[in-house]
């Protein structure tokens, strides 16, 4: 009830100011009041009180790495820039927090059924055109996460989204603001780019021995490897034991002959019917016409008149009237709801129904033959059967093990050998891998803890048996433990070097540009400093924002700079991952909306509307982050 509230109250125009003057409020009445960082050292930050564990942080890490794709490889190469994309990835993480306390603080809540709802209409987890709980499982594993870590995380979203959502629809764009706006947005832009690569530098760099020492020595933090992990595992699948079962004919004939009824398909019924046709623009004369004709014809079926008879001589149906109103079997949703309804009540051969009304008309039914379901040979089913049994074996088989797994993997807690040969399974051994690097069922958070575990670990005992889901248990045992530690200089040596040579490349570009820039503001020639590094200007000549002239960061900062003076030439710069960029801006023609295409308009004030709906909810955590007792703990997001 609450979120359908929601739903409906942000569709108004003040439900924007509404939802934002709410949040603040709980923000001014304490709700979100100081906390004490209380040490817990798998904590990446605390936000009011709430402590964000380092497991929600690689999970999130992970997932923004995924979404990054190829462009993580192509864009993040250095330390530096690999620490910046977890500071941004943890932000995002504490922005997320504070939004999710602001919306508990309202009472906003995602319902059972909507999550639900959500969760079997997944693609990726259809099978045959229906939901998979087994797909479901599979892909839980593979993403290291529970069914209640995923219910909460889809509910996390749902609930975030909601209130970005509400509002989004809340904004309006008015015409003057759209004109204004899209002399910007329909800007078109002259001028010249220069891309300097770092390599152009770089190739020529020597590093001394003293200098890779030095830059060595006050980055060691950057060169410390992660802790890492080898694990002995047993695990205990219901997956697993069911391809251990083997079922028997007899078994297979006694679980056929006391289901039968699961293998004999629907009752189908054959109807006749008498049609009333009624148009959809008919007057509403015609309508009490055709109702008042519909039912003095259920008048003489009353009293006794032949079916057949009156469809012939008075249904609209032309087709069926001819067969005294035959249609035939009626399948179940192939009519309309009203239609499908009056056919499944009708019970016996003979029953004629009440007249019901479609978009056809008006009708009434008869029920003119019930044809009885087949039920399949043994033959035909005896692979679907034979499935089924494995996995009530199977599942029962799993629960004993589970027990005995319980009582061993504690009373034998030096060793797997024993643990394993209990429940007739194999030790297995992981490969190597820590916090961020694990996979499969090794990212599930309640196995990272116990793998990273002092218990695991110092202790070097037996894991308590891990509920990876309700079909798979593991227990868990060191093997081989990594220690977190600074790796030699002769280890990371060629790294080194070349984090030295981009850190001297990108001071020796800078420098070059700067020059470039001096040269070209005093009206004197950069041909040759260019020709000499074999680099070359883009001209740009009235491009608009969609241009594919420039690469996408190069063409955003073309469009941001601000060209004070028509008569000058406005100079700016940018730095990339690979390169120093020098823009040159000539020119600035702004848009008219008067000139633009109405599907342009439309995208306009589309974007427009986005625009203001994110400057609002950038508003909203500016404001959430200033009254919140934010403490953050860096070294628990390093590698």
């Amino acid at each position: 009830m609450v979120m359908d509230n929601i739903r409906e109250g942000v569709k108004k125009p003040w439900a924007k100011v509404l939802v934002f003057a709410i949040v603040l409020s709980f923000v001014g009445a304490g709700y979100f009041t100081s906390a004490l960082f209380l040490g817990d050292p798998n904590a990446v930050a605390v936000i009011n009180g709430e402590s964000v564990s380092r497991t929600e942080f690689q999970r999130a890490y992970s997932d923004t790495r995924r979404r990054y794709g190829e462009a993580y490889s192509q864009f993040i190469k250095t330390d530096e820039q690999e620490r910046n994309f977890r500071i941004n990835v943890l932000q995002n993480l504490i922005n997320s927090k504070l939004t999710l306390q602001s919306t508990e603080a309202m009472g906003m809540r995602a319902s059972d059924d909507s999550i639900r709802k959500v969760i079997v209409e997944i693609p990726a987890l259809q099978k045959d055109g229906a939901f998979s709980s087994e797909l479901l499982d599979q892909a839980l594993v593979n993403i290291g996460m529970s069914r209640s870590q995923f219910k909460q995380s889809l509910q996390t979203d749902q609930v975030l989204a909601q209130l970005t959502n509400g509002i989004s629809k809340s904004e309006f764009v008015l015409p003057n603001e759209l004109a204004n706006q899209y002399e910007y947005l329909g800007q078109k832009r002259s001028g010249r780019v220069l891309d300097i690569k770092f390599s152009a530098f770089s190739n020529n760099l020597d590093i001394s021995e003293d200098e890779i020492l030095e830059y060595y020595d006050a980055n060691k933090e950057n060169y410390r490897q992660e802790e890492m992990v080898t694990l002995d595992y047993i695990e205990l699948s219901v997956d697993e034991l069911q391809k251990t079962i083997e079922v028997s004919d007899d078994e297979l004939t006694a679980y056929y002959e006391e289901n039968l009824e699961r293998y004999k398909s629907e009752e189908s019924k054959s109807v006749s019917h008498i049609l009333v046709s009624s148009l959809e623009d008919a007057s509403e004369n015609d309508i009490k016409a055709n109702e008042a004709k519909i039912n003095e014809l259920k008048r003489k079926l009353d009293s006794g008149e032949d079916f057949a008879a009156l469809a012939r001589s008075d249904s609209d149906d032309e087709f069926s009237a001819e067969n005294g109103g035959d249609i035939g079997v009626v399948e179940k949703g192939s009519m309309q709801d009203t239609f499908d309804k009056a056919v499944e009540a009708l019970i016996n051969v003979g029953d004629i129904s009440a007249p019901i009304k479609t978009d056809f008309g008006f009708h009434i039914i008869k029920l003119t033959e019930l044809i009885e379901g087949e039920i399949q040979p043994i033959d035909e089913v005896k692979e679907q059967i034979s499935q089924t049994l494995q996995k009530q074996k199977a599942e029962e088989l799993f629960y004993q093990h589970s027990a005995i797994l319980e009582e061993k993997s504690f009373e034998i807690s030096d060793s797997l050998v024993e643990v394993a040969e209990s429940i007739n399974v194999k030790v297995k051994t992981s490969v190597e891998f820590s916090r961020t690097s694990a996979i499969g069922i090794f990212r599930n958070s309640d196995v990272l803890n116990a793998a990273f575990s002092d218990h695991v670990i110092d202790a070097q005992l037996n894991s308590a048996p891990i509920s990876i889901n309700d079909k798979k248990l593991l227990v868990i045992r060191i093997n081989k433990h990594q220690p977190s530690e600074i790796q030699s200089l002769d280890l990371v040596k060629d790294k080194v070097i070349a984090n030295k040579k981009l850190e001297q490349s990108k001071k020796l570009t800078q420098e070059f540009a700067s020059n470039i820039k001096a040269k070209l503001k005093s009206n004197e020639s950069v041909d040759d400093l260019i020709s000499q590094k074999s680099l070359k200007w883009t001209d740009l000549d009235l491009v608009d924002r969609t241009s594919s002239s420039l690469p996408y960061q190069q063409l955003q900062t073309f469009f941001k700079i601000n060209k004070t003076s028509e008569s000058k030439v406005t100079y700016d710069s940018m730095e990339s991952a690979q390169s120093y960029t020098l823009f040159i801006l000539n020119k600035v023609e702004n848009g008219k909306i008067a000139d633009a295409e109405e599907a342009v308009k439309t995208q306009s004030e589309q974007r427009l509307s986005r625009f203001y709906s994110d400057a609002v909810y950038a508003s909203m955590i500016e404001q959430l982050r200033n009254n919140a007792d934010i403490i953050e703990n860096l070294s628990n997001i390093e590698r």
